[in-house]
């Protein structure tokens, strides 16, 4: 019964951003500028990453998910092979896909990031999951996350916490 209960917690803390997540218009909620936070945040020459934001925390839950576009521009793919939070206990790249015709989630290894291109995270696909949450992520909040790549180099992206859809 845990195990049902945290495995619908998780697949739940990524359907309410739907609205969000795909639009990345955020319509009348603006995002500060500050914390550091920018809707594009250019990593360096090569990395961009562009509308980044997470989800606030559904009250009694220890799980969130993050989104944004990440944007290659150089001759050769990036692989991103782990991502870190303070926020967290554990921060992973996870994959939402159609098994049986139900919605399912497992970690990914490895996100490649292909050369001139971009990948996005949003909630019907490749995201970030926040699991263990330490403190609720409260709308307005700006999050750090720590994106290692496969050469071993890292790099800090700042998210924006997203208010709950209210129904």
């Amino acid at each position: 019964m845990k195990k049902n209960s945290l495995w619908l917690a998780l697949l739940l803390s990524c359907f309410p951003a739907a609205a969000f997540a795909t639009a990345m218009d955020h319509g009348d909620h603006q995002p500060s500028t500050q914390h550091g936070y920018s809707n594009i945040q250019k990593i360096n020459a090569e990395l961009t990453i562009e509308n980044a934001t997470a989800k606030a925390t559904i009250p009694g839950t220890k799980v969130s998910s993050g989104y944004m576009k990440i944007i290659n521009k150089s001759d050769k793919a990036i692989t991103l092979i782990g991502a870190t939070s303070a926020i967290a206990k554990h921060t992973e790249f996870h994959r939402m896909f159609m098994r049986d015709s139900q919605m399912a989630m497992r970690k990914v290894d490895a996100l490649e990031i292909p050369a001139k291109g971009s990948v996005t995270l949003a909630s019907n696909g490749y995201h970030l999951m926040f699991m263990g949450v330490k403190n609720a992520l409260k709308a307005d909040q700006v999050i750090t996350v720590s994106m290692q790549q496969a050469n071993g180099e890292q790099f800090d992206v700042q998210l924006l916490v997203m208010p709950l859809k209210k129904h």
